[in-house]
C-alpha cells in the first residue's frame, strides 16, 4: 500500500513493540520503528556473545544513532583481563580477531584487522564505540565491587561523557569516583548519585574526593535541574554540601538518608545547601534507607533527631512539591517537614506507613486556612476509609483538585475494626455488611464547597470488595458536586 509515512507511524501506535519488531520487513516506517525499539536501550556487563554482537552492530552509524539509553556494569573488564594471560580461551581471542577490524567509524574495513591480543585492545575498541553514540541521552553506570584494573574502566566509562547527555546516573564506589572525574561533564540536566564506600582510604583522601565531586556538580550551574543523592551506608558527606556552589536552575532534589549515625554527616552542610537554593527548589523528595548500616536494628530515634535538627533550620520559599516516604522516616519528623513547607505546597505525597485517623488530623492541620497557596494534589496512605475521614478531608482540603487515597480497608464509622474473611496471607474480602453500611452512611452526606474534581482509590491498595465499583462511583459523584472522575 502506498500510504504517507505519517499514516504508517500512526498505525504503529496501535501495535505492540514485539509485534512491530516482527513486522520490520513490511516497509521503511516499520523497519525504523522496530530498529528504534531494539536499540534505544542497551547494556554492557559480562563479556558474552550478546555483548560482542552488540558491539559489532554498533559499528554501523545507522544503528548507533538509535541508542538513547546506555547501562554499563564493567564486569567485562575483569573478564577481558583473561586475554592478557596464557590461560585466555583461544575461541574468545579468535572471536575478538574476527570482529576487531570492523570497528572503524566512517572508514573502510581494514585489510589487516587488529587482533585483540590484550585487554587494552578491547578497551580501545569499546572507547571508540561508546564515544560515537550521537543521540545518547541517558547514561547509567554501576561500578562498585570490582577491582580497578589499571585505567581501563575509567577510559571506557568516561567516553560517553563526551556526548550531549541529558541524564547521568552513577552507582559507584567513592574511591572509584575520582577516576570518573578526570574530564568535565556535558551540560546534563539530571544527576543521580548512589554512592558506596569501600573503606580503602583515609579521611583526608575522602575529603579531597568529595571536594572534587562538588566541583563537578558546581560546573553544571548552567544546566542541572534535578539532583539525587543516595548513600549505601551512613557517611559524612557534609563537605560535599558545603562546597557546591549555587545552581540557579536546580528545582528538584531527592535525598535518601541512611538511618544510622552519622546519616548524611554534619546537618549544617545540608542546611547550608538547602537554604542556598531556597528560591529555586520547587520539589523535594525525602526517604530513609538502611542498606549497609552498621546496625541491624534501624535507629529511628537517632534519625528523627538528625532530621529535626536539619529541617527545623531550613527555609524553602519556592517549594511547591513535597514527597516523603514513611517506610523508615519517623512520622513526627515527616510532619515537621510538612509544617515547615505547607505555606507554599501545592502537591504532597505522604505514603509508606498506615495512617490512623489521628495521624490524618495532624497532617491536615499542618495546612492552615490562611496560606500562600492551596494544595492541589495529594497522595496519602495506606489508611482505613470512613465517612468521618471523608468529612475531615473535605473540610481541611476544601480547595484540592485531585486526591489519591491508598485504601487498606473501609469501615462504616471511625473507630470500627475492619473485618476480613479468607485465609491470612492470601487476598481476602472485607465484610460485606461493613461495606454496605459505609455506602449508606455516605448517601446522607453532601460536600458542596469541596472543589475535588478527581478522586482515585488506588487499585494496588484497594481491598477486594463485593460491592461493585458503580456503587462507589455513584455515591461519591452524588456527595461531591464538583467531582468529574472517580477511579
Amino acid at each position: 500500500m502506498s500510504l504517507p509515512n505519517d499514516v504508517w507511524l500512526q498505525i504503529v501506535q496501535f501495535i505492540s513493540p514485539s509485534a512491530v519488531q516482527s513486522l520490520y520487513s513490511l516497509n521503511s516506517a516499520f523497519f525504523n520503528v522496530a530498529m528504534d525499539y531494539r536499540y534505544q536501550q542497551i547494556s554492557f556487563s559480562y563479556l558474552s556473545d550478546r555483548m560482542l554482537w552488540q558491539m559489532k552492530r554498533l559499528q554501523d552509524p545507522e544503528v548507533a544513532k538509535r541508542v538513547r539509553i546506555l547501562h554499563i556494569y564493567p564486569q567485562f573488564v575483569k573478564d577481558a583481563a583473561a586475554i592478557d594471560t596464557i590461560h585466555a580461551p583461544l575461541s574468545l581471542i579468535s572471536k575478538f580477531g574476527e570482529i576487531a577490524g570492523q570497528f572503524k567509524f566512517g572508514k573502510q574495513k581494514s585489510r589487516l584487522p587488529l587482533k585483540f591480543k590484550t585487554c587494552a585492545d578491547l578497551m580501545h575498541v569499546m572507547t571508540d564505540i561508546l564515544s560515537h553514540l550521537p543521540n545518547l541521552t541517558d547514561y547509567h553506570v554501576l561500578w562498585c565491587g570490582l577491582p580497578t584494573i589499571g585505567s581501563y574502566p575509567a577510559l571506557v566509562l568516561s567516553s560517553p561523557l563526551r556526548l550531549n547527555l541529558r541524564c547521568l546516573r552513577l552507582e559507584i564506589s567513592l574511591e572509584k569516583l575520582e577516576y570518573m572525574l578526570t574530564q568535565s561533564l556535558p551540560e546534563i540536566e539530571e544527576l543521580d548519585l548512589f554512592i558506596r564506600v569501600d573503606h580503602l582510604l583515609d579521611s583526608h583522601h575522602y575529603y579531597a574526593i568529595l571536594l572534587l565531586l562538588a566541583h563537578m556538580i558546581s560546573s553544571l550551574h548552567s544546566s542541572l535541574r534535578k539532583l539525587t543523592i543516595q548513600l549505601w551506608e551512613p557517611f559524612d558527606i557534609s563537605p560535599l554540601f558545603f562546597s557546591i556552589s549555587h545552581l540557579p536552575l536546580l528545582d528538584k532534589l531527592s535525598l535518601s538518608i541512611p538511618m544510622s549515625s552519622p546519616n548524611l554527616g554534619n546537618p549544617a552542610g545540608l542546611i547550608s545547601f538547602l537554604n542556598c537554593h531556597s528560591s529555586t527548589l520547587r520539589s523535594l523528595s525525602i526517604r530513609a534507607s538502611e542498606l549497609g548500616g552498621r546496625s541491624l536494628i534501624p535507629n529511628d530515634i537517632q534519625l528523627g533527631g538528625w532530621m529535626d535538627e536539619t529541617f527545623s533550620k531550613v527555609s524553602l520559599s519556592g517549594i511547591t512539591s513535597l514527597e516523603i516516604s514513611l517506610n523508615l522516616v519517623p512520622f513526627d519528623s515527616a510532619l515537621l517537614c510538612v509544617r515547615r513547607f505547607s505555606n507554599t505546597l501545592t502537591s504532597l505525597i505522604f505514603t509508606g506507613l498506615h495512617l490512623a485517623y489521628e495521624d490524618l488530623e495532624l497532617l491536615t492541620a499542618a495546612f492552615p486556612p490562611c496560606r500562600k497557596h492551596t494544595l492541589q494534589y495529594a497522595r496519602i496512605g495506606p489508611l482505613a476509609l470512613s465517612p468521618q475521614l471523608v468529612d475531615l478531608l473535605a473540610d481541611r482540603f476544601a480547595g484540592i483538585e485531585k486526591l489519591e487515597l491508598l485504601v487498606k480497608s473501609i469501615v462504616p464509622s471511625e473507630g470500627d475494626v475492619p473485618f476480613f474473611y479468607g485465609r491470612i496471607g492470601t487476598e481476602r474480602d472485607q465484610d460485606e455488611g461493613q461495606v454496605g453500611r459505609f455506602i449508606e452512611e455516605m448517601k446522607h452526606r453532601r460536600y458542596p464547597k469541596w472543589k475535588l474534581r478527581h478522586l482515585d482509590l488506588l487499585g494496588s491498595s484497594y481491598p477486594k470488595l463485593n460491592a461493585s465499583e458503580a456503587q462507589y462511583r455513584s455515591v461519591f459523584m452524588q456527595c461531591v458536586p464538583a467531582l468529574q472522575t472517580f477511579v
